[in-house]
């Protein structure tokens, strides 16, 4: 579904430049004496980390390959993922769940008010007894013609859908 997905090269370059924007906003404060604001910034890049290190529990490595390019494949979003995984989940599921993703992302990036901060906020939920990833956009778009995400085995919920915000959930299908 992506038209050229990111080489090893790609992601570890942008990596090495978010890591390094970090070391530069640490270096900034603390030359400010800031000790408490650059203390803040090394445990907001820790918990981002952690929560990468947990999708690899997920078992799903195409919807987790997504989630850690997202913002940087789709730069009209500030994308945070947050993680409760226990269990892994069904790996004949990946494809569909990454190209939900992809799907609903690329339908709504062009849509964007330039002038708005835009955020995707991505909840995944995989336990014993449930499976459900919430995707929630915030900020200001166009919505013009309807937008259908259909997903065989994954049942796809929205909760909200406005102007401003768009909140769906993917989940397991209750269908037999």
């Amino acid at each position: 579904m992506t038209e050229k997905p990111f080489s090893v090269n790609d992601a570890l370059r942008h990596a090495r430049h978010d890591f390094l924007n970090q070391m530069q906003l640490i270096k900034m404060n603390m030359d400010l004496a800031r000790l408490d604001e650059a203390r803040e910034v090394i445990a907001s890049y820790t918990e981002k980390c952690k929560v990468f290190y947990e999708l690899s529990k997920l078992q799903l490595p195409k919807t987790s390959e997504w989630l850690q390019t997202a913002n940087w494949r789709f730069p009209g979003f500030q994308v945070e993922v947050g993680t409760e995984i226990t269990m892994p989940y069904k790996t004949e599921m990946d494809v569909s769940i990454r190209d939900s993703l992809e799907l609903f992302t690329k339908f709504l990036e062009p849509k964007l008010n330039p002038y708005f901060e835009h955020e995707l906020r991505v909840w995944i939920e995989s336990t014993e007894n449930l499976f459900r990833l919430t995707v929630e956009a915030n900020g200001k778009w166009e919505l013009g013609d309807d937008f259908l995400m259909k997903t065989q085995g994954l049942t796809i919920t929205h909760e909200c859908k406005t102007t401003e915000k768009w909140r769906f959930h993917i989940e397991e299908s209750k269908e037999g």
